[in-house]
């Protein structure tokens, strides 16, 4: 039984495409989305991105440590929505909105990028009929949950240099501190409890080293008054002023244990040789890269029409050697045997010279080859200088003189083939009749040991016969055979 376990857990380790530890650094591209009201792009950058920035790569530097590149677009409007102000019924009607409008992207493993949209407001209603208002929203890992999509991440304009941090964290895996984790892996929370029994909301800035109070803008929002608390809750850390009032930000952290579990996260997400692997932070299902080869660079290929229970995405052609299942994913154009395999010389008897045809093996290379000479076997009509490929041999009509070789009855200028039907062996031309022959001709068909064959018509004075033989008159070209003694022609 525990051999059995072992196995089991071996096999799910290898599927997760786990990236060694070996790397420094996890390279992600974020695409923020500004649809705020009144922010530019260049102010938003200046107050809000940056500082959430270099917040999130403070946070997340256990190796591989997160270095972020990003850029920066303006939308206002999406599927009939002002980006500024969302309001929906439910949660499902949001990720159904981001699913179809700010998903992750992947277009190929490596190029890729995580969707940040940047709002005023988001709202939707909760089961009991509550309006919810947000600062930031993401999803939990889709490898809970194999065949979920990841879907982008909102976060408000307003949000304190923490929140990116925070979203970031339930993309690596981590959960707000006051919710238990699932599974045997990292249980980064049992530190933090309830500090408050008879106000669970509390629960919310469980972390807090310092004195939880109510948020003065949001009654239903609490912060850690003078102490430190974690990014994972839902907490803000603010430090007194001057004059004594709590408004400057202060710190917050992620513990050992947190750190570890989202670096692990992190190393799912790459690539063997230690890149951001976009297929895996995108998820499994989705609106594809692409539908063809030609939506891909010259150097890729569409994962459409291939046998993948992925998202369609453009991948680099694949070198000699490695495995294939359409000739579409070799950068030679070629699999075979299902291997890439070296291109073929020709594809089709246009890229072959003259007196030359391509080859089409049944399996190997495709090359120029010689035309056939009459009789040769053959598959098609190409593959002969005749033209003409008949029950698999080269044959050329009317190519065969009375006497000479031949398969087919048409080969034979005058008269049949005696070779046996379908032309298995050969044969010779031959005639059984004088209308075999044409015009001027006779069937010499006597009863010898010769070839039946076709001869021209006697003249006058030319022996037409010997002693005892009948029916002459047909040899000659007056029609008349003068019989014994002389058998001549008259």
């Amino acid at each position: 039984m525990t051999r059995i376990v072992f196995i089991l857990l071996a096999a799910l380790l290898s599927l997760q495409g786990f990236a060694t530890g070996k790397f420094d650094t996890f390279d992600l591209n974020i695409r923020f989305v500004n649809g705020t009201k009144n922010t530019s792009n260049s102010d938003l950058e200046r107050n809000v991105i940056i500082p959430w920035v270099e917040e999130a790569e403070r946070q997340y530097s256990t190796k591989p440590s997160l270095k972020v590149s990003y850029t920066i677009d303006r939308q206002t409007m999406a599927g009939g929505r002002d980006l500024s102000d969302l309001n929906f019924d439910s949660r499902a009607d949001f990720n159904k909105f981001m699913d179809e409008n700010f998903d992750n992207y992947a277009r190929t493993e490596t190029d890729g990028h995580l969707t940040v949209l940047v709002g005023d407001t988001l709202t939707w209603t909760d089961l009991l009929g509550k309006k919810q208002k947000w600062g930031g929203y993401s999803n939990f890992p889709h490898d809970v949950n194999p065949f979920d999509r990841k879907k982008g991440v909102w976060l408000s304009v307003t949000a304190p240099k923490f929140d990116l941090a925070h979203e970031l964290g339930h993309v690596f895996s981590l959960k707000h501190t006051f919710e238990p984790y699932i599974g045997l892996n990292k249980q980064c929370n049992e530190g933090f409890g309830n500090k408050n029994i008879f106000a669970p909301e509390l629960g919310h800035c469980n972390s807090c080293e310092g004195r939880i109070a109510k948020a003065p803008w949001d009654d239903s929002a609490y912060i850690c008054e003078g102490g430190v608390s974690n990014i994972m809750d839902y907490c803000l850390s603010l430090m007194a002023d001057a004059s004594g009032g709590f408004t400057v930000i202060g710190t917050e952290t992620l513990n050992v244990c947190q750190q570890e579990r989202a670096a692990d996260q992190r190393r799912q997400y790459m690539t063997d040789d230690g890149k951001v692997n976009y297929i895996k932070l995108a998820g499994l299902r989705g609106e594809g890269a692409c539908e063809s080869d030609a939506d891909c660079h010259d150097n890729e290929y569409c994962t459409a029409g291939v046998l993948d229970l992925k998202r369609n995405v453009c991948k680099e052609k694949k070198s000699l050697g490695s495995s294939c299942t359409n000739h579409r994913q070799c950068a030679s154009d070629r699999c075979n045997l299902a291997q890439c395999a070296s291109p073929d010389e020709c594809q089709a008897d246009a890229d072959c010279g003259s007196g030359n045809y391509c080859g089409d093996p049944i399996a190997g290379r495709r090359a120029c080859k010689p035309k056939l000479e009459e009789g040769a076997l053959c598959t098609k009509a190409e593959q002969c200088q005749a033209g003409r490929c008949k029950s698999g041999f080269c044959s050329a009509a009317a190519s065969a003189s009375m006497g000479e070789s031949c398969r087919f009855d048409d080969e034979c200028r005058e008269g049949t083939c005696n070779g046996p039907v379908g032309g298995a062996t050969k044969g010779t031309c031959v005639c059984n009749s004088d209308s075999a022959c044409g015009s001027g001709k006779w069937c010499d068909k006597g009863l010898d040991l010769k070839t039946n064959t076709c001869q021209a018509k006697l003249n006058k004075g030319e022996t037409c016969g010997k002693v005892g033989s009948v029916g002459n008159d047909h040899k000659c070209k007056s029609g008349e055979c003068s019989g014994f003694p002389k058998y001549e022609c008259k």
